[in-house]
């Protein structure tokens, strides 16, 4: 074989070896995402949604930014023990999406969970949980098993739902988005106003992550392929 062949064969294995390494143990990030999930990641950056001037969903006396923060710091609570936890904000004011990308990309050996309540039709209910990247699937998937086990109404929510927005695309660690349950859905709002419902929220949340942080994307099946889509911006359409 001649000798540039057997280097440029040689390059190609480096390669792929390199685009195979977990996350974790203070591995670098990554533009795409398209690596397997992390496992042995010591920060959790825990992002409540909205805040200040943004009260996101609002309805039924209920605003999204003040659940939010609360289920963000009953997570913090949870983990703690566990991890460093980041908040991105912990009173009510405003951080914008960019800036929010920026905290997270700041941080090493971290994945990023960003905390919604969701707005829609009044039939459906239950949680949802976003991501984009291929390293933030497992996580993803994991934090919605735990919490679709808890939660007890469901009706046309979407589970797990690949999207590319400023926080599930941007950030260069795992990130996903998870939505905590439709303020417009009757029962399911009346079941946010307790504390002891929005505890067992964030408990199942820190279940997904201490699962993820242990197994890495052990018994997931196989990873989604990675979107090599560009960052997302303000006014992109949701896809």
């Amino acid at each position: 074989m001649p000798l540039f062949r057997t280097y440029l064969l040689g390059g190609l294995v480096i390669l792929l070896a390199s685009c195979q390494a977990p996350i974790g143990g203070g591995g670098r990030g990554s533009t795409y995402g398209d690596k397997p999930g992390p496992q042995g990641f010591t920060t959790v950056i825990v992002d409540a949604g909205h805040g200040g001037k943004d009260s996101g969903a609002h309805t039924r006396g209920l605003m999204e930014k003040q659940l939010a923060l609360d289920i963000a710091r009953r997570l913090k609570s949870e983990l703690r023990l566990g991890f460093k936890v980041v908040m991105m904000r912990d009173s009510d004011h405003f951080v914008e999406l960019d800036d929010r990308v920026r905290t997270a990309n700041r941080q090493s050996n971290a994945v990023l969970v960003s905390i919604h309540l969701n707005y829609g039709s009044r039939r459906r209910a239950g949680p949802e949980t976003y991501y984009w990247r291929t390293d933030s699937y497992s996580l993803a998937r994991r934090v919605q098993q735990q919490l679709s086990a808890a939660a007890p109404y469901e009706s046309g929510n979407a589970g797990l739902v690949r999207r590319r927005l400023r926080l599930t695309r941007n950030p260069t660690i795992p990130c996903i988005l998870v939505e905590c349950g439709y303020l417009t859905n009757a029962s399911e709002a009346a079941l946010l106003t307790k504390t002891s419902y929005r505890e067992r929220l964030a408990e199942a949340i820190a279940r997904g992550i201490r699962a993820q942080a242990a197994n890495g994307d052990a018994g997931m099946g196989p990873l989604p392929r990675p979107i090599y889509a560009p960052p997302s911006r303000a006014g992109d359409a949701r896809g």
